[in-house]
């Protein structure tokens, strides 16, 4: 994982293990696993490079209706994200998505 993201002054996040949580900058090695649960949940569990510890919850594709699907994703860092999909036709849909880090957002989607 290689990332940047600028976040703030002085401001430091800590996980659900009270681990340090740099969002700065960040580059990780990690090993881990994941584990398809009941209903098709996908538990993940990964340890980083540095000694940190990362646990998720991640399901996709939810049907809610014949053209209706949700999805959501939890992990030990606080994150956390939530979406609905409609589909139109067999390859367009239209796609709205909250994630704890990104915000809202809507577009469309297509299945190929």
């Amino acid at each position: 994982d290689w990332r940047y993201r600028k976040m703030g002054m002085d401001e430091h996040e800590t996980n659900l293990f009270g681990q340090k949580n740099e969002k700065d900058t960040r580059r990780a090695f990690s090993l881990g696993f994941m584990y398809t649960l009941p209903m098709l949940v996908n538990f993940q569990a990964e340890v980083y490079h540095d000694g940190i510890v990362r646990l998720s919850l991640m399901r996709e594709d939810i049907p809610i209706s014949k053209r209706l699907r949700a999805g959501f994703m939890v992990n030990t860092d606080m994150e956390y994200m939530a979406e609905l999909r409609y589909i139109i036709t067999k390859n367009i849909g239209i796609r709205t998505h909250y994630d704890s880090d990104m915000g809202f957002g809507v577009g469309m989607a297509f299945t190929y």
